[in-house]
Formats: C-alpha cells, sequence, structure tokens
C-alpha cells in the first residue's frame, strides 16, 4: 500500500535548471529505489514571498507529489528532508513535506508567478491601486491648461 506526499520548496530565485533537474533526478531515483513513484514535479515560477527570507522578497515553487511504501515512510522523508538540508541548502530556502488523504485531488489551484505577468495597461494599474481618480486628469503633454481646448487660455 502506498501512502501520498507532497512536498513544497521555497528555492532561491537564482535557482538554475540544472539545480532543480538534480532535484527531480534525486526524487526519482530515491523513491523508485524505496518502491514509491514521483506523480509532480511541478515549478510554480517566481512568486513575492510574505516575508523577506535571507533578504530576499521573491523566491521559486516547486511542488513534488510522490506516493511512498507505508512500510517505509519515516526512512524515505527523513532521507529526502536530510538530502534538502544537507545538499541543496545553498538554494533551497524552506521546505514543507504533508500527507494527503488517500483520495486527494490529482488537481490543484496553482498560483500565477510573477513571470507569467499580467498585461496591465496604465488605467488598469490606477484602478487596481485606487487611483482610479488619476487617470481621469488630463496628461501635460496634451497642453489644455483651462480645458477649452487651447494653452494659452484663449479659447
Amino acid at each position: 500500500m502506498l501512502h501520498k506526499y507532497e512536498t513544497l520548496l521555497l528555492a532561491r530565485t537564482e535557482i538554475t535548471n540544472d539545480e532543480l533537474a538534480t532535484i527531480e533526478r534525486y526524487l526519482d531515483k530515491h523513491l523508485a529505489d524505496n518502491g514509491g513513484k514521483v506523480v509532480v514535479f511541478d515549478k510554480w515560477g517566481k512568486l513575492r514571498l510574505a516575508y523577506p527570507i535571507d533578504g530576499s522578497e521573491y523566491g521559486i515553487y516547486i511542488l513534488a507529489r510522490y506516493d511512498v511504501p507505508v512500510e517505509k515512510v519515516t526512512a524515505v522523508l527523513k532521507e529526502i528532508e536530510t538530502f534538502f538540508k544537507l545538499k541543496c541548502s545553498d538554494f533551497i530556502l524552506r521546505t514543507l513535506s504533508v500527507r494527503l488523504p488517500a483520495n486527494a485531488a490529482t488537481t490543484y489551484q496553482r498560483p500565477d508567478s510573477v513571470e507569467m505577468g499580467r498585461n496591465v495597461t496604465g488605467d488598469t494599474f490606477l484602478k487596481d491601486n485606487k487611483m482610479d481618480l488619476l487617470s481621469s486628469v488630463k496628461n501635460v503633454g496634451d497642453r489644455d491648461f483651462d480645458g477649452n481646448g487651447d494653452e494659452n487660455g484663449e479659447g
């Protein structure tokens, strides 16, 4: 019987694709050697942190979901945590591993990363930041200082 687990990793924004591949290969090999398997290894991307960690205001989130045989759960999870603390301490800031319910959904809501960006115009930025009064102010470049359509006030 297999139990479902997930580990959420918070990495420095400078993490390389090679370092990500190393983590994924390690999980694949370690779990396969112990009768488990990786179900999902998903890089969520760059997100703003709730508070700075080691001077960083942003981090890269990675979600790993995997199955572990019941009889090997303790040893496998301990080895995974040790790997992150010892071998990945230069680029992994935090980890959190939890057991999922047997009937856990296979899909999840992925947050929007900073890298994805939003299609923001000046007007939508002003409205989103509750500055919509500024959007009704004439541009200085329009040179209509008195509202009469000319710049001399002789309109």
